[in-house]
């Protein structure tokens, strides 16, 4: 035997091995083919190299003829088309995968990609809406129901409390009165605006019934078990208790995750709706054929006759009984020691004994079983969904791996390169060929830095605004190609991409995909014509982040768009109870802040009173208007910014006048950037400039001598000196520091208070506080008023108002009718003073409704508030034709304005007069 016979072995078979025989795992092909698509042919690798050589010979068909493969040229064309095949290929990995992070989870809420647990439901609309949500949120309700008042967003709830809940004899009051207050917290907490819920929530009694019926049973099941099953499922058919099924149970039936979320959000389960009433309480009737069914539905009953339902000795006509009425409900009665069963159970046509404690003890079993089987699918309702949403696997794309390692090796690339004894001709054409070629692979490579970051691309984090990024090749993937860059490889990239980054344009388009995924758009190019006094790095910047901000709340912004906030809860100065109104208008309008707080806080915090025009205190620090030496001053520009909040209060100390009131026209005309100039010093600081009309003739010479800071002109052609510093770059930090301090007063005065007429209706019908107000009879029923600063820099303009005003009633509820009011600092921090006291009142009644005292405060507070918001002068006039005088209800304030806009006036905020000196300003916040 040769030894290639002797090394070679027999095949072993699955027969040959002892024990029994395993078949192999075939892998299952799939039944058909599908042929490539026509992008997937012009992206392989033979889609490429055609391409490639349709161009080389269109550009250089007259120099170069030899297209052959044995041409070098054609070699290089092929090892580069091979590479961008493989960034093909990366780029054709699933979704998932790109979104994976390292962690290996997607960040769903930072890419702005909700589960449809999330973006399918929607806020409680209907009051089949409230009653699932009510019934979903308070344990131990049977029923809720809830009904409208017509055309006045009043609704009344009424309760039907379950046994365990509250609502069986003999149960303690604190039980009940916990439920009927968690109801009504449940209710305020998902309340719709221009809504509100009536203090006099009713619980319905229970009316006591008994079912007569006869039923016939067949099968292995006890009679006891079918008997008791027969009584639950009565009892809860005629309680009308909740139905309450899982997402898995749901899917089983073929339904779509779309028609399963469709109504308010779940916490425990899915509830289906309640048979609908035809003709409203009163002719609300439980047909005996339905409980028929109801027991004909019971596993081993084979026949069923219900012969009567009787309540109170009355039995049933007409084969129906009233179900409930304004204050009771039926209650099926449930047999017990002196109330033997009315339900006759038969096998075979012979009667079927069962003992009263068998059946008790059965009905209590089946109830255990329940709550049981509830609490089970409440504890997997949270998780399930999220197990639905899929998964990927995370990969480092940007790794590349150059084609000069493919290249045959008599071309001196790759790992080895030349051979060391090559002769410097041979050695330095292997660089130049080297360095040719990492300029076309510098496009791959860039290529895949970007496949790297599409999950930072899309992500809506704050500050996340990059839209570019790169990788230089380095000697990691071409061996030595850092001894041919000329430059450091940071200086390299600067050089070539810095140019050609459109960050924000790529950002913009990647938000407004991930915003069409939710049907929404917002394009914001309204509000760009009110940043002129933002530079464009800012304006981008601010409309940027006001797109993330819309994308990271948007399940928020489109479900609560008609919400309310919750009146049970604190809401003044918290940004978790806000309505959906003031949310999205806010956000639609760019301030920075949305949520209800005292607009007028940071002008008392920095002890600025705010004024108009200035007086005589101000005369020393303003310029001659008409002097060339003024309007032609160089501009300070914005090269030199701030290190910290310490430069920013040292820049502020040298500017005297802020201890002032300070006008508006200077707030609003610092903010911009361009309106800042450069004085030549004196030597005689503010006293040299020689009052109204004399800009001094000045003394500093060079970048090095003192400068004054100058700033105009204003609104009213005012030009202002802001204060001397010891030299150019000093008086640019300033004006840098003065403008960032402005546009901090600014930010923080922006924003609005929606006012719901309806939550300002007295407590109880005809109040002695509301009677001597003498308002419409329409003042409290489906109206809104949204209060607005009207001094800041955008909301001082007609335009910007125009724009507001619009933006409001687009984002209103329809059948709401929305007035704005634009108010000074004055009247807007009286306004402020009484609508914080009134929502404090109004909380402290909502958790005592039956209180006297919680009803008059309540009532006194919002009469304060109703003086705050003038009537306009149409509705004033016809107030006072109706009662016969010219009083109305006015403040003093002035309402005027285009439709239903007001304005207030107002002289100032804060304390001082306008000729007096404060004690400065106190940089705080984010200055």
């Amino acid at each position: 035997m040769s030894s290639g016979t002797a090394m070679r072995k027999h095949p072993v078979f699955p027969s040959d091995l002892p024990g029994p025989v395993a078949n192999p795992a075939v892998p299952e092909m799939p039944v058909r083919l599908s042929p490539p698509t026509g992008e997937e042919r012009e992206l392989g690798f033979d889609g490429l190299r055609a391409r490639g050589l349709e161009w080389l010979q269109a550009l250089g068909g007259g120099v170069w003829t030899d297209h052959n493969l044995h041409d070098p040229g054609i070699t290089l064309l092929e090892q580069l088309c091979f590479g961008l095949t493989d960034l093909v290929y990366r780029a054709g990995f699933p979704v998932a995968d790109h979104l994976t992070g390292p962690d290996g989870t997607i960040d769903y809420a930072g890419l702005s990609l909700h589960p449809p647990a999330e973006v399918f439901p929607c806020r409680p609309t209907t009051p089949a809406d409230h009653r699932r949500h009510l019934l979903d949120a308070v344990p131990g309700l049977d029923d809720a129901t809830l009904t409208p008042d017509a055309d006045s967003g009043l609704y009344r709830l009424r309760l039907k409390l379950s046994q365990d809940g509250g609502g069986a004899p003999g149960a303690a009051p604190s039980l009940a009165a916990d439920r009927i207050a968690a109801a009504r917290a449940a209710y305020f907490a998902r309340r719709n605006l221009g809504e509100d819920l009536a203090p006099d929530i009713v619980r319905l009694r229970d009316v006591p019934c008994e079912l007569h019926a006869d039923i016939d049973i067949a099968g292995p099941r006890d009679g006891v078990d079918i008997l008791a099953e027969v009584y639950d499922r009565c009892a809860r058919h005629i309680a009308r208790a909740a139905v309450s099924r899982t997402l898995d149970e749901l899917l089983r039936e073929g339904r779509s995750l779309e028609d399963i979320y469709t109504g308010p959000a779940p916490r425990h389960g899915f509830i289906e709706d309640a048979p609908p009433s035809e003709a409203g309480h009163a002719a609300e009737r439980l047909f005996l054929s339905d409980l028929t069914a109801v027991v004909l539905a019971v596993p081993g009953v084979v026949d069923a006759r219900v012969i009567a339902l009787r309540a109170e000795g009355r039995e049933a006509t007409a084969g129906s009984v009233e179900w409930r009425g304004e204050d009771w409900a039926l209650a099926l009665r449930l047999p017990d020691r002196d109330q033997p069963s009315t339900i006759t159970v038969r096998r075979r046509g012979n009667a079927v004994p069962v003992a009263w404690n068998d059946l008790r003890r059965r009905l209590e079993d089946l109830r255990a079983a329940g709550r049981a089987h509830q609490a089970r699918g409440q504890a997997g309702h949270a998780a399930r969904p999220a197990a639905l949403l899929p998964l990927g696997v995370h990969r480092r794309l940007d790794t590349y791996v150059s084609v000069q390692d493919h290249l045959p090796a008599i071309y001196g690339l790759g790992r080895y390169g030349v051979p060391a004894s090559a002769p410097p001709q041979r050695q330095a054409r292997a660089k130049q060929l080297k360095a040719y070629l990492v300029m076309q692979e510098q496009a791959i490579a860039q290529g895949l830095a970007q496949l790297q970051h599409l999950r930072a691309l899309f992500s809506v984090a704050p500050g996340a605004r990059q839209g570019l990024w790169s990788q230089l090749i380095g000697p990691d993937a071409v061996p030595a190609i850092d001894r041919l860059y000329r430059q450091p490889p940071q200086a390299v990239m600067d050089t070539v991409y810095r140019p050609f980054d459109r960050s924000a344009k790529r950002k913009n388009r990647a938000l407004d995909h991930l915003l069409a995924l939710h049907g929404e758009t917002y394009t914001q190019n309204s509000m760009r014509q009110f940043l002129g006094h933002l530079g464009p790095e800012e304006a981008e910047t601010l409309l940027l982040e006001n797109k993330a901000t819309w994308l990271r709340d948007i399940v928020t912004l489109t479900r609560d768009r008609a919400g309310g906030f919750d009146p049970g809860r604190p809401s003044w100065d918290a940004p978790d109870n806000c309505g959906g109104l003031q949310r999205r208008a806010s956000l639609l309008l760019g301030f920075r802040l949305w949520h209800d707080r005292p607009l007028t806080r940071v002008l008392r915090e920095q002890r600025f009173t705010l004024v108009e025009h200035p007086g005589p205190a101000h005369q020393p620090w303003l310029l001659d208007a008409d002097d060339d030496v003024v309007r032609l001053a160089p501009a300070a520009g914005q090269a030199v910014q701030p290190a910290d909040r310490a430069q920013v209060l040292a820049d502020l100390q040298r500017m005297p006048w802020l201890r002032l009131p300070l006008p508006a026209g200077l707030l609003r005309a610092g903010q911009h950037g361009a309106r800042y100039r450069l004085l030549p010093g004196t030597s005689g600081g503010v006293g040299g400039v020689g009052g109204v009309g004399s800009s001094g003739s000045g003394s500093g010479s060079g970048e090095h001598g003192p400068r004054r800071l100058a700033l105009g002109p204003d609104e009213h052609g005012r030009w202002w000196l802001l204060g001397e510093f010891p030299d150019a770059d000093a008086a640019r930090r300033g004006a840098a520091s003065l403008r960032l301090y402005l546009r901090h007063l600014d930010q923080e005065s922006e924003g609005l208070h929606v006012v719901e007429h309806l939550l300002l209706r007295p407590t109880q019908p005809g109040g002695p506080a509301h009677a001597r107000l003498d308002l419409p009879e329409d003042f409290h029923r489906l109206r809104v008023t949204v209060v607005l600063p009207g001094w800041t820099q955008r909301c001082s303009q007609p335009a910007f108002r125009n724009f507001a005003e619009e933006t409001l009633r687009i984002s209103c509820p329809a059948h709401l009718t929305l007035r704005c009011l634009w108010l000074d600092a004055a009247p807007m921090q009286r306004f402020e003073e009484a609508h914080a006291a009134w929502l404090e009142a109004r909380m402290a009644w909502v958790a005592s409704p039956d209180a006297a005292s919680a009803q008059a405060l309540a009532d006194e507070a919002a009469c304060r508030v109703i003086e705050c918001l003038p009537l306009p002068p149409d509705e004033k006039a016809a107030t006072a034709r109706g009662n016969g005088n010219g009083n109305g209800n006015g403040n003093g304030n002035s309402s005027s304005g285009r439709g239903s806009s007001g304005s207030g006036s107002g002289s100032g905020s804060g304390s001082g007069d306008s000729d007096g000196d404060g004690d400065g300003p106190v940089v705080q916040g984010h200055a």
